[in-house]
């Protein structure tokens, strides 16, 4: 009856904070069949349920589409303006901007700058991130078709659970 009433405590709370920080995820799927912005939710969860104040993230859109990165910055954000702390980790400087207060650069293991994030740019960032002045365009002409090196047809790829995957 105590591990009855323990798990349905866990639960509710793991329900609780799903539903406060728009996490959308099912308390019981199954974590190797979800796709990776879920798996992502799951351990944010995880930390919130074991009361962590400081979330760090390393490269958390890596592998995300972009409507699933969308949806994670919109759960930062949240985190965020309730209180959290989140060090994101990330070498794409339009993230960045887009959803930080304070950024700051490392290079070859030195930290090299922190900065305001409103009060930078994406050029002296990615000048901060290399050591040099960075040219953020680049003028390309039009691309003209090669030959053909590689051809692949008739591909078949499974899961380590025999479904196949392509």
């Amino acid at each position: 009856a105590l591990l009855k009433s323990s798990i349905a405590k866990a639960r509710s709370e793991l329900e609780r904070l799903e539903r406060e920080y728009g996490l959308e995820v099912d308390p019981d799927a199954i974590i190797e069949e979800l796709p990776v912005g879920l798996q992502q939710r799951v351990e944010i969860l995880k930390a919130l349920y074991r009361g962590a104040e400081i979330l760090i993230l390393d490269e958390p859109t890596g592998v995300l589409t972009p409507a699933e990165a969308d949806h994670l910055f919109r759960i930062l954000k949240q985190l965020k303006d309730q209180g959290k702390t989140v060090v994101l980790i990330t070498h794409k400087l339009r993230e960045i901007m887009a959803i930080t207060d304070t950024v700051s650069v490392m290079r070859q293991g030195t930290m090299v700058a922190t900065r305001v994030t409103k009060e930078t740019t994406v050029g002296e960032l990615a000048e901060l991130m290399v050591g040099r002045r960075v040219l953020l365009r680049v003028e390309k002409g039009e691309a003209e078709a090669g030959s053909v090196k590689l051809a692949v047809k008739n591909l078949t790829v499974k899961d380590s659970r025999g479904v196949t995957m392509v």
